[in-house]
């Protein structure tokens, strides 16, 4: 499983957790409704972005509901959570801090290149099969 940058997203949202650990959730519209797909993440390395090693678990919801709004303020909620439950554990100093990052009106390659200044996306070249 994996977050579709394509023209169904609405937005995606990326928390640290931990030392070595983070959260990402994106929203997509899709012919069923509205896609929420998160993932948790645990490093095996903090050096390397693509290790292998990483282990990830991936989650996907759907909703019949087409809603965007709602499911934007359904992802800040899930994400404040996440954070919290973190801070509560002790594993996070301060606050936390959680990144929002909505499409709008902007193209897909215009979010892309937002994406990918956010100080926490990592992006290589890749050509699609």
């Amino acid at each position: 499983m994996s977050i579709v940058i394509d023209e169904n997203i609405v937005g995606i949202w990326y928390a640290v957790t931990g030392e070595m650990d983070d959260f990402m959730l994106a929203i997509s519209k899709s012919p069923e409704g509205i896609e929420l797909v998160y993932r948790h993440r645990y490093y095996a390395s903090k050096e390397d972005p693509w290790d292998e090693n990483d282990k990830k678990s991936w989650y996907r919801m759907v909703t019949p509901k087409k809603d965007e709004q709602k499911a934007i303020e359904t992802a800040r909620e899930m994400l404040s959570g996440v954070v919290g439950i973190a801070m509560k554990m002790k594993r996070l100093p301060g606050n936390g801090v959680i990144y929002e990052l909505l499409r709008g009106d902007s193209t897909v390659e215009e979010f892309g290149e937002r994406l990918r200044a956010m100080p926490w996306a990592h992006s290589q070249e890749g050509t699609l099969q």
